[in-house]
C-alpha cells in the first residue's frame, strides 16, 4: 500500500476494517443460531480473534498518513453495532450485556495495537530504516 490519507484507499481501508468486524462477528459470535447453541460448535479458538484484530488494524492501517486509528475505532465499533443489533433483536435475555460489550472491547483491543506497530513501520520506511 503506498502512503494515502483522506484519500478514497483510506475509506476503502476503514470499510475493509467494519467488514472483517462484521464477518468475525458472524463467525465468533453465531447470531444466526438459537441462543442454546451458540458457542457450542467449536469451529473457532477465541484466542485467534485478538491475533486476527491485531494483524487487521496492522494491514489495514499501514501506509495512511492521517486518521489511522479510525481503522481499528470502526473494526470496534462494527462489533459493538452487531451486539447491540443483537441484543435487541435476540428472543434470549442479555443481563450481563455491560460485559459483553467490555468482553469485545477487550478482543478488539489488539487492533489499536495493530495500528500502533503500523506507525512505526512507517516510520521506520520514511526514514529508510
Amino acid at each position: 500500500m503506498g502512503s494515502y490519507s483522506g484519500s478514497t484507499g483510506a475509506q476503502l481501508s476503514y470499510a475493509a476494517s467494519a467488514i472483517v468486524g462484521a464477518v468475525l462477528f458472524l463467525i465468533y459470535f453465531q447470531p444466526f443460531l438459537p441462543y442454546s447453541q451458540r458457542g457450542q460448535l467449536s469451529l473457532h479458538d477465541w484466542s485467534s480473534f485478538p491475533v486476527i484484530a491485531l494483524i487487521c488494524g496492522f494491514l489495514l492501517s499501514l501506509g495512511l498518513t492521517r486518521h489511522r486509528f479510525w481503522v481499528p475505532t470502526c473494526f470496534l465499533l462494527t462489533l459493538l453495532a452487531a451486539n447491540a443489533i443483537l441484543i435487541v433483536f435476540d428472543s434470549a435475555d442479555h443481563n450481563l450485556y455491560p460485559i459483553e460489550f467490555l468482553f469485545i472491547a477487550l478482543l478488539a483491543a489488539p487492533a489499536y495495537f495493530g495500528a500502533l506497530l503500523a506507525v512505526a513501520v512507517d516510520w521506520f520506511r520514511a526514514r529508510g530504516l
